[in-house]
């Protein structure tokens, strides 16, 4: 993948700040996904599970993609990973 610029939306600025998510599992997530999905509107979901604060999460990354940017929209950490994650597509 080329080098793209990373934006993140002011929706998406508050949601990270509020939830207390690490800028470094974010970039990971984006950059190096365990999973990437389609979404509705054109945008696409980055997905891996990671570990955070002593215990396993999934992180996702709802972002829109360009040829010269990736615009993060929103980010969430979910326990429930049996929910969200697909097996058949893991790399």
């Amino acid at each position: 993948m080329p080098i793209r610029l990373i934006q993140i939306c002011p929706h998406a600025k508050k949601q990270i700040k509020e939830r207390k998510i690490p800028e470094d599992l974010i970039k990971k997530a984006l950059l190096h996904p365990g999973q990437v999905m389609d979404s509705y509107n054109d945008r696409k979901i980055a997905q891996d599970i990671v570990k955070y604060k002593g215990e396993q999460f999934l992180i996702r990354v709802i972002y829109e993609e360009t040829e010269r940017e990736l615009k993060i929209v929103t980010v969430y950490l979910t326990a429930r990973i049996e929910k969200y994650w697909r097996y058949e597509n893991a790399h």
